[in-house]
Protein backbone atom coordinates (compact mmCIF):
# COMPACT_ATOMS: atom_id res chain seq x y z
CA UNK A 1 0.00 0.00 0.00
CA UNK A 2 1.17 3.50 -0.82
CA UNK A 3 -0.29 6.82 0.34
CA UNK A 4 0.46 9.85 -1.83
CA UNK A 5 -0.07 13.59 -1.69
CA UNK A 6 -1.92 15.66 -4.31
CA UNK A 7 -1.16 14.74 -7.90
CA UNK A 8 -2.13 17.93 -9.72
CA UNK A 9 1.24 19.71 -9.75
CA UNK A 10 3.60 16.84 -8.96
CA UNK A 11 2.24 13.46 -10.09
CA UNK A 12 4.00 10.48 -8.53
CA UNK A 13 1.78 7.51 -9.37
CA UNK A 14 4.04 6.49 -12.26
CA UNK A 15 7.08 6.68 -10.01
CA UNK A 16 5.38 4.40 -7.48
CA UNK A 17 4.63 1.82 -10.18
CA UNK A 18 8.32 1.87 -11.10
CA UNK A 19 9.38 1.67 -7.45
CA UNK A 20 7.23 -1.44 -6.92
CA UNK A 21 8.05 -2.94 -10.34
CA UNK A 22 4.35 -3.12 -11.11
CA UNK A 23 3.54 -3.92 -14.72
CA UNK A 24 0.33 -4.77 -16.52
CA UNK A 25 -3.14 -3.28 -16.06
CA UNK A 26 -4.00 -1.07 -13.08
CA UNK A 27 -7.58 -0.38 -12.02
CA UNK A 28 -8.54 3.21 -11.27
CA UNK A 29 -11.21 4.54 -8.90
CA UNK A 30 -12.08 8.19 -9.49
CA UNK A 31 -15.64 8.24 -8.15
CA UNK A 32 -14.78 11.18 -5.90
CA UNK A 33 -14.57 13.30 -9.06
CA UNK A 34 -18.27 12.55 -9.53
CA UNK A 35 -19.57 13.26 -13.04
CA UNK A 36 -16.03 14.16 -14.13
CA UNK A 37 -14.62 10.76 -13.15
CA UNK A 38 -13.55 9.94 -16.72
CA UNK A 39 -11.65 13.21 -17.20
CA UNK A 40 -8.53 11.31 -16.20
CA UNK A 41 -6.07 11.84 -19.04
CA UNK A 42 -3.25 12.91 -16.70
CA UNK A 43 -3.73 9.84 -14.50
CA UNK A 44 -3.84 7.52 -17.51
CA UNK A 45 -0.57 8.98 -18.77
CA UNK A 46 1.00 8.22 -15.39
CA UNK A 47 -0.20 4.63 -15.77
CA UNK A 48 1.48 4.32 -19.14
CA UNK A 49 -1.73 3.41 -20.93
CA UNK A 50 -2.38 0.47 -18.60
CA UNK A 51 -5.18 2.08 -16.59
CA UNK A 52 -8.59 0.39 -16.50
CA UNK A 53 -11.48 2.45 -15.15
CA UNK A 54 -13.85 0.96 -12.60
CA UNK A 55 -16.23 3.90 -13.25
CA UNK A 56 -18.01 3.54 -9.92
CA UNK A 57 -19.81 6.87 -10.14
CA UNK A 58 -21.29 6.04 -13.56
CA UNK A 59 -22.18 2.54 -12.36
CA UNK A 60 -24.04 4.03 -9.40
CA UNK A 61 -26.03 6.25 -11.77
CA UNK A 62 -27.09 3.16 -13.71
CA UNK A 63 -28.07 1.45 -10.46
CA UNK A 64 -30.21 4.44 -9.39
CA UNK A 65 -32.02 4.38 -12.72
CA UNK A 66 -32.68 0.64 -12.52
CA UNK A 67 -33.56 0.51 -8.80
CA UNK A 68 -35.50 3.60 -7.64
CA UNK A 69 -36.23 2.03 -4.24
CA UNK A 70 -32.54 1.65 -3.49
CA UNK A 71 -31.83 5.15 -4.76
CA UNK A 72 -34.45 6.67 -2.49
CA UNK A 73 -33.20 4.74 0.55
CA UNK A 74 -29.58 5.68 -0.19
CA UNK A 75 -30.45 9.36 -0.54
CA UNK A 76 -32.41 9.25 2.71
CA UNK A 77 -29.40 7.73 4.47
CA UNK A 78 -27.15 10.41 3.00
CA UNK A 79 -29.45 13.15 4.26
CA UNK A 80 -29.52 11.62 7.74
CA UNK A 81 -25.73 11.30 7.77
CA UNK A 82 -25.40 15.00 6.95
CA UNK A 83 -27.79 15.83 9.80
CA UNK A 84 -25.78 13.62 12.12
CA UNK A 85 -22.57 15.45 11.23
CA UNK A 86 -24.30 18.77 11.87
CA UNK A 87 -25.36 17.61 15.34
CA UNK A 88 -21.81 16.35 15.98
CA UNK A 89 -20.33 19.73 15.04
CA UNK A 90 -22.70 21.54 17.38
CA UNK A 91 -21.25 19.45 20.21
CA UNK A 92 -17.67 19.55 18.97
CA UNK A 93 -17.37 23.33 18.95
CA UNK A 94 -17.87 23.88 22.73
CA UNK A 95 -15.95 20.70 23.63
CA UNK A 96 -12.93 21.75 21.58
CA UNK A 97 -13.11 25.31 22.93
CA UNK A 98 -13.10 24.00 26.52
CA UNK A 99 -10.07 21.80 25.83
CA UNK A 100 -8.14 24.66 24.21
CA UNK A 101 -8.98 26.93 27.15
CA UNK A 102 -7.70 24.34 29.63
CA UNK A 103 -4.50 23.88 27.63
CA UNK A 104 -3.88 27.61 27.95
CA UNK A 105 -4.82 27.79 31.64
CA UNK A 106 -1.91 28.28 34.01
CA UNK A 107 -1.72 26.77 37.45
CA UNK A 108 -0.56 23.71 39.39
CA UNK A 109 -0.04 20.86 36.96
CA UNK A 110 -1.42 18.24 39.37
CA UNK A 111 -4.73 20.14 39.37
CA UNK A 112 -5.04 21.16 35.73
CA UNK A 113 -3.55 18.26 33.77
CA UNK A 114 -6.23 15.71 34.77
CA UNK A 115 -8.87 18.19 33.59
CA UNK A 116 -7.08 18.69 30.28
CA UNK A 117 -6.94 14.91 29.84
CA UNK A 118 -10.64 14.61 30.66
CA UNK A 119 -11.52 17.35 28.15
CA UNK A 120 -9.52 15.59 25.44
CA UNK A 121 -11.20 12.27 26.23
CA UNK A 122 -14.57 14.00 25.88
CA UNK A 123 -13.68 15.09 22.34
CA UNK A 124 -12.37 11.65 21.42
CA UNK A 125 -15.51 10.05 22.87
CA UNK A 126 -17.61 12.39 20.76
CA UNK A 127 -15.60 11.40 17.68
CA UNK A 128 -16.11 7.71 18.38
CA UNK A 129 -19.80 8.26 19.08
CA UNK A 130 -20.24 9.83 15.65
CA UNK A 131 -18.44 6.95 13.92
CA UNK A 132 -20.51 4.46 15.90
CA UNK A 133 -23.75 6.16 14.82
CA UNK A 134 -22.56 6.12 11.19
CA UNK A 135 -21.80 2.40 11.48
CA UNK A 136 -25.28 1.77 12.92
CA UNK A 137 -26.98 3.64 10.10
CA UNK A 138 -25.00 1.86 7.40
CA UNK A 139 -25.61 -1.54 9.01
CA UNK A 140 -29.34 -0.81 9.16
CA UNK A 141 -29.33 0.23 5.49
CA UNK A 142 -27.50 -2.93 4.42
CA UNK A 143 -29.70 -5.25 6.49
CA UNK A 144 -32.94 -3.71 5.22
CA UNK A 145 -32.01 -3.18 1.57
CA UNK A 146 -29.48 -6.01 0.98
CA UNK A 147 -27.82 -3.89 -1.74
CA UNK A 148 -25.25 -6.46 -2.86
CA UNK A 149 -28.03 -8.96 -3.53
CA UNK A 150 -30.09 -6.62 -5.72
CA UNK A 151 -29.90 -7.36 -9.47
CA UNK A 152 -28.74 -3.89 -10.54
CA UNK A 153 -25.74 -3.96 -8.21
CA UNK A 154 -25.01 -7.65 -8.78
CA UNK A 155 -24.64 -6.96 -12.53
CA UNK A 156 -22.14 -4.18 -11.92
CA UNK A 157 -20.23 -6.24 -9.36
CA UNK A 158 -19.76 -9.05 -11.87
CA UNK A 159 -18.12 -6.62 -14.30
CA UNK A 160 -16.02 -5.05 -11.55
CA UNK A 161 -14.90 -8.50 -10.41
CA UNK A 162 -13.79 -9.37 -13.94
CA UNK A 163 -11.70 -6.21 -14.12
CA UNK A 164 -10.14 -6.73 -10.69
CA UNK A 165 -9.25 -10.32 -11.59
CA UNK A 166 -6.80 -9.08 -14.23
CA UNK A 167 -5.11 -6.20 -12.40
CA UNK A 168 -2.36 -6.25 -9.82
CA UNK A 169 -2.93 -2.81 -8.36
CA UNK A 170 -5.71 -0.30 -7.74
CA UNK A 171 -5.28 3.49 -7.72
CA UNK A 172 -7.81 5.34 -5.57
CA UNK A 173 -8.04 9.04 -6.41
CA UNK A 174 -9.59 11.72 -4.21
CA UNK A 175 -12.08 14.50 -4.88
CA UNK A 176 -15.25 14.40 -2.78
CA UNK A 177 -14.21 11.85 -0.18
CA UNK A 178 -17.74 11.19 1.13
CA UNK A 179 -18.96 10.38 -2.38
CA UNK A 180 -15.91 8.20 -2.96
CA UNK A 181 -16.53 6.18 0.21
CA UNK A 182 -20.24 5.90 -0.53
CA UNK A 183 -19.56 4.37 -3.95
CA UNK A 184 -16.90 2.04 -2.58
CA UNK A 185 -19.38 0.81 0.04
CA UNK A 186 -22.31 0.61 -2.39
CA UNK A 187 -20.52 -1.97 -4.54
CA UNK A 188 -18.70 -3.71 -1.68
CA UNK A 189 -15.34 -2.82 -3.20
CA UNK A 190 -13.21 -3.23 -0.03
CA UNK A 191 -14.16 -6.92 0.17
CA UNK A 192 -13.23 -7.41 -3.51
CA UNK A 193 -9.69 -6.04 -3.34
CA UNK A 194 -8.02 -9.07 -1.77
CA UNK A 195 -4.23 -8.74 -1.62
CA UNK A 196 -3.90 -6.19 -4.41
CA UNK A 197 -1.52 -3.27 -4.08
CA UNK A 198 -3.46 -0.12 -3.19
CA UNK A 199 -2.27 3.37 -4.11
CA UNK A 200 -4.23 6.20 -2.52
CA UNK A 201 -3.81 9.73 -3.86
CA UNK A 202 -4.72 12.71 -1.64
CA UNK A 203 -8.41 12.17 -0.78
CA UNK A 204 -7.99 8.55 -1.85
CA UNK A 205 -5.25 8.19 0.77
CA UNK A 206 -7.66 9.62 3.36
CA UNK A 207 -10.29 7.07 2.35
CA UNK A 208 -7.88 4.15 2.86
CA UNK A 209 -7.37 5.09 6.54
CA UNK A 210 -9.65 4.09 9.40
CA UNK A 211 -10.92 7.64 9.91
CA UNK A 212 -11.37 10.56 7.55
CA UNK A 213 -10.45 13.82 9.24
CA UNK A 214 -11.47 17.19 7.81
CA UNK A 215 -9.10 20.01 8.65
CA UNK A 216 -8.49 23.64 7.80
CA UNK A 217 -6.70 26.00 10.13
CA UNK A 218 -7.92 29.08 8.25
CA UNK A 219 -11.55 28.45 7.25
CA UNK A 220 -13.76 31.17 5.84
CA UNK A 221 -16.04 30.73 8.87
CA UNK A 222 -15.62 28.99 12.22
CA UNK A 223 -12.51 28.32 14.25
CA UNK A 224 -10.92 25.49 12.29
CA UNK A 225 -11.42 22.61 14.71
CA UNK A 226 -10.60 19.32 12.96
CA UNK A 227 -13.56 17.01 12.43
CA UNK A 228 -13.46 13.22 12.53
CA UNK A 229 -16.06 13.12 9.79
CA UNK A 230 -16.30 9.63 8.31
CA UNK A 231 -15.34 6.01 8.75
CA UNK A 232 -12.68 5.12 6.20
CA UNK A 233 -11.87 1.76 4.64
CA UNK A 234 -9.46 0.86 7.45
CA UNK A 235 -6.89 -0.55 5.03
CA UNK A 236 -4.01 1.73 6.10
CA UNK A 237 -3.08 0.79 9.68
CA UNK A 238 -2.19 3.30 12.37
CA UNK A 239 -2.13 6.49 10.31
CA UNK A 240 -4.41 9.39 9.41
CA UNK A 241 -3.61 10.82 5.97
CA UNK A 242 -3.49 14.62 5.83
CA UNK A 243 -2.89 15.66 2.22
CA UNK A 244 -1.84 19.18 1.19
CA UNK A 245 -0.99 19.89 4.82
CA UNK A 246 1.25 22.89 4.17
CA UNK A 247 -1.57 24.71 2.40
CA UNK A 248 -4.35 23.92 4.86
CA UNK A 249 -2.63 23.70 8.26
CA UNK A 250 -0.39 26.08 10.18
CA UNK A 251 2.43 23.58 10.24
CA UNK A 252 4.77 26.20 11.73
CA UNK A 253 2.51 26.53 14.79
CA UNK A 254 3.72 23.84 17.20
CA UNK A 255 0.77 24.37 19.58
CA UNK A 256 -1.79 23.71 16.85
CA UNK A 257 0.16 20.70 15.59
CA UNK A 258 0.35 19.35 19.15
CA UNK A 259 -3.43 19.60 19.49
CA UNK A 260 -3.90 17.73 16.21
CA UNK A 261 -1.51 14.92 17.18
CA UNK A 262 -3.02 14.50 20.66
CA UNK A 263 -6.55 14.56 19.26
CA UNK A 264 -5.89 11.77 16.75
CA UNK A 265 -3.61 9.58 18.88
CA UNK A 266 -2.82 6.71 18.87
CA UNK A 267 -3.01 7.06 15.07
CA UNK A 268 -0.11 9.02 13.62
CA UNK A 269 -0.71 12.12 11.51
CA UNK A 270 0.88 11.64 8.07
CA UNK A 271 1.43 14.98 6.32
CA UNK A 272 1.32 14.32 2.59
CA UNK A 273 2.24 17.35 0.52
CA UNK A 274 2.92 17.21 -3.21
CA UNK A 275 5.59 14.60 -3.95
CA UNK A 276 5.18 12.78 -0.63
CA UNK A 277 5.07 8.98 -0.62
CA UNK A 278 4.36 6.67 2.31
CA UNK A 279 4.89 2.94 1.76
CA UNK A 280 3.39 0.14 3.87
CA UNK A 281 5.35 -3.11 3.60
CA UNK A 282 3.04 -5.21 5.77
CA UNK A 283 4.91 -4.38 8.99
CA UNK A 284 5.76 -0.68 9.05
CA UNK A 285 5.57 2.55 7.08
CA UNK A 286 8.52 4.00 5.14
CA UNK A 287 8.28 7.60 4.00
CA UNK A 288 9.76 9.72 1.25
CA UNK A 289 9.05 13.44 1.68
CA UNK A 290 6.20 12.44 3.99
CA UNK A 291 6.23 13.99 7.46
CA UNK A 292 4.85 13.02 10.83
CA UNK A 293 3.53 15.16 13.68
CA UNK A 294 4.81 14.15 17.12
CA UNK A 295 2.67 14.62 20.21
CA UNK A 296 4.71 17.65 21.29
CA UNK A 297 3.86 19.39 18.01
CA UNK A 298 7.22 18.77 16.38
CA UNK A 299 7.12 17.86 12.69
CA UNK A 300 9.79 15.52 11.36
CA UNK A 301 10.50 13.68 8.18
CA UNK A 302 8.91 10.25 8.49
CA UNK A 303 12.16 8.33 8.79
CA UNK A 304 13.48 10.69 11.47
CA UNK A 305 10.25 10.40 13.44
CA UNK A 306 10.31 6.59 13.27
Amino acid sequence: MVLLGPQFHQPTVGTVLDDLALTGPVATITAGWQEWENEDAALMRQLGGHGVRLSLYARAERVWEADPELRAAHRKMGSELRTLRHLYNRQLEPAAAAWVELLETEGPDHLIQPERDAALRAIQTLDEHLLGRIDEMRTDFEERLRPLERPAIARERREISEILARVGAVVVEGGHVAVLLNRLALFGIPEMLGEKTLIGCAGGAMALCSRVVLYNDQPAIGKGHSEVALRGMGAAPGVIAIPDASQRLRTDDADRMKKLALRLAPDRCALLDAGARLYWNGEHWDGLLARRVLEDGTILEWEEAA
